[in-house]
């Protein structure tokens, strides 16, 4: 499932001193949102973690596949709102010949949703 195609709806990335950065915004009306929770929808832990794969995906142009969550805080709860806007800032990537690493914050102009640390492979495990 591509969740940087209509769950979360990209709306640029640009080069950062540490990375990169994808700015995207939440669709409120995406089907994940009537079953999670119905009457108070809140963005699953899951497809922040996918969302980031996704991103890291488009920007080195191959396929990633999740190895290790290796950290994980979730700080805030993402509620999709219409036009709501969340930014994904990686930095600290290293890739290798067996895959990448990255660090990434999920936040908006208040608020921080999530730091994370993910180890991608290039190989399907």
């Amino acid at each position: 499932m591509q969740l940087t195609d209509g769950f979360f709806i990209v709306e640029s990335t640009h080069d950062s001193e540490s990375g990169f950065e994808a700015v995207l915004r939440t669709n409120p009306e995406h089907p994940i949102y009537k079953a999670h929770f119905p009457g108070n929808p809140i963005t699953p832990g899951v497809c922040i973690i996918q969302a980031a794969g996704e991103l890291l995906e488009q920007k080195l142009g191959r396929k990633l596949y999740l190895k290790t969550v290796k950290n994980i805080k979730f700080l805030s709860v993402i509620i999709p709102e219409k036009g709501k806007i969340i930014r994904y800032s990686f930095s600290n990537i290293v890739e290798d010949e067996n895959g990448c690493k990255a660090q990434v914050v999920v936040s908006d102009d208040s608020n921080v949703y999530a730091k994370i640390s993910l180890i991608f492979s290039h190989e399907r495990l």
